[in-house]
């Protein structure tokens, strides 16, 4: 009995809410301006993530080869690290140069190509 008047309540409310006016109103150009928002918001997440996974990939394939190198090879892990730290330099140039062409060729390049997009339509 009680769910009944309830579900008779929201009923009544639901068809006042659906039969008056609204007091506000919305710009003509709204639709388009949500749908460009949230497909420049959807776009950003995945070209993001998308350059996220390369990086992931590319350090996990790192790791399995340099495992792979020091169980193989029967080498020394503080040899491996005092030549990376005798070249510290030339290390962290190169990784800086693959981590800026992976976010210039995942991220940057798309949404430079989708602004252009917008501004020709």
């Amino acid at each position: 009995m009680l769910k009944d008047k309830k579900h008779t309540a929201i009923e009544e409310l639901l068809d006042e809410i659906l039969t008056t006016e609204p007091e506000y109103s919305l710009s003509d150009g709204f639709a388009n301006k949500l749908a460009r928002e949230a497909g420049r918001k959807y776009m950003l997440e995945q070209y993001f993530r998308e350059f996220l996974i390369y990086l992931g990939a590319l350090v996990g394939i790192a790791a399995v080869l340099a495992g792979m190198a020091l169980i193989w090879y029967r080498s020394n892990v503080q040899e491996w690290f005092d030549l990376l730290l005798s070249h510290i330099s030339l290390v962290a140039g190169i990784n800086v140069l693959i981590v800026f062409i992976l976010l210039t060729d995942k991220v940057l390049l798309p949404y430079l190509f989708y602004r252009s997009s917008l501004k020709e339509i």
